[in-house]
């Protein structure tokens, strides 16, 4: 017999229709034959969105149910039809989230470290505009899937997600701003990509590289074309294990993580045919000292991970490996942006532009959902009064003629 906390199994995929301003009809997809029964319409769609990034793509979806790095079981994909053509695929997980006492369900995009940035897969027009707000309340409506708070992570400005929200919105929700992305504008020249950062840090860049031509040649390397790319990525997970992330360490390197590695080598799998996988490597002498991986969508290149040898640590490898690779897409008349997706602390002195990035909370109509989301509600305001206590007590300065 089940409990009462288990859920009631969920078939691998149902329909519901859904009636608003736009007529839209909703079928959810489970894990990875879902996928599979969505791609060539989903191929379809990813390629008539201007500017589609690698989180609109099926490959990076495969790669990660791939990886057995979560449950497969637990990722829907929701897809929308107006009339028979696909114009939207919103990937959907169950998270593995406990909150004390409620034990609410919590269905949101999915929750891994490694998938840096989240979004929908739909075009940003006028058509579209009320999508979030048609597929919340469709799966307020739908009793296949239960559920009490959607947590929708790591969501950028610029994403559909974030257009579609700024259009119409279900309330109540709750958005938060969570962190940053950070990229480069390489439609111009270095100098002009550059103009922010400092004439002491450009000067401590050309002094490293000049200690570092003692002792060895510094060289770039792009891998790009297919047959290339194996060995690229043979060297990029070489650094990026080298040091205190390899076995020898914290065993948080790529290669020391089945799951992580799997996933790593399915996006090379996925990418590299299409040419959009990207591998940047410093060599120093007949030595690689720093690695980048990325995926080159369009005219953006996006650096999903990097990896430096500490041995080399006085050199700062990395940051000479991003001076280069920002050069080379300057010069790249197909690059117009770098993005580094997240928002590292390493990269600060780049000056690089940044978005916002956001976390997004939404109830279901349940009382389980209700309280958890007055209870996030009344947690963000008393953060937000503590900080701002916290800022007026620091800035309250005494004078010292105040006493007199």
């Amino acid at each position: 017999m089940r409990s009462p906390d288990t859920p009631a199994p969920v078939p691998t995929d149902f329909s519901e229709a859904s009636e608003g301003i736009f007529p839209l009809r909703f079928k959810a997809h489970r894990g990875l034959p879902g996928l599979e029964h969505l791609a060539p319409d989903w191929i379809v769609l990813a390629k008539s969105i201007a500017g589609a990034r690698f989180n609109h793509m099926p490959g990076w979806y495969r790669a990660y149910l791939s990886s057995n790095k979560s449950d497969a079981s637990s990722v829907w994909f929701v897809a929308a039809y107006r009339d028979a053509e696909l114009v939207a695929v919103f990937p959907l997980q169950f998270q593995n989230r406990r909150v004390k006492f409620l034990q609410p369900r919590f269905l949101g995009t999915i929750d891994d470290d490694e998938l840096q940035l989240s979004d929908f897969v739909f075009a940003k027009t006028a058509d579209n505009a009320s999508l979030l707000y048609e597929l919340i309340r469709w799966l307020r409506k739908q009793r296949t899937l239960r559920w009490d708070q959607l947590r929708m992570l790591k969501i950028p400005d610029d994403s559909s997600f974030a257009y579609s929200a700024r259009s119409r919105m279900s309330h109540p929700y709750l958005a938060v701003q969570h962190d940053a992305s950070a990229y480069f504008d390489t439609s111009g020249t270095y100098e002009q990509a550059t103009r922010a950062v400092s004439s002491k840090f450009k000067s401590n860049l050309r002094r490293r590289a000049r200690l570092a031509h003692e002792s060895g040649e510094l060289r770039f390397q792009s891998f790009r074309r297919p047959e290339e790319l194996h060995a690229g990525f043979q060297l990029f997970l070489d650094v990026e294990a080298s040091g205190w992330k390899g076995s020898a360490g914290t065993s948080s390197a790529i290669r020391c993580q089945p799951a992580m590695l799997a996933f790593y080598s399915g996006l090379v799998s996925e990418f590299a045919p299409l040419g959009e996988c990207v591998i940047n490597v410093l060599w120093h002498g007949e030595r690689v000292i720093a690695g980048q991986f990325g995926l080159r969508m369009g005219r953006t290149l996006h650096i999903l991970k990097i990896g430096f040898c500490d041995e080399h640590a006085q050199l700062a490898p990395g940051i000479l490996l991003q001076e280069m690779a920002l050069r080379h897409a300057c010069e790249d008349p197909a690059i117009d942006v770098v993005s580094l997706v997240n928002d590292p602390p390493w990269a600060s002195s780049f000056k690089p532009r940044t978005l916002g990035v956001w976390l997004y909370f939404v109830p279901n109509w349940s009382v389980r959902g209700l309280l958890a989301h007055l209870g996030l509600w009344g947690k963000r305001q008393w953060e937000s009064r503590f900080r701002a206590g916290q800022v007026a007590r620091h800035s309250h300065v005494i004078s010292p003629d105040a006493k007199r």
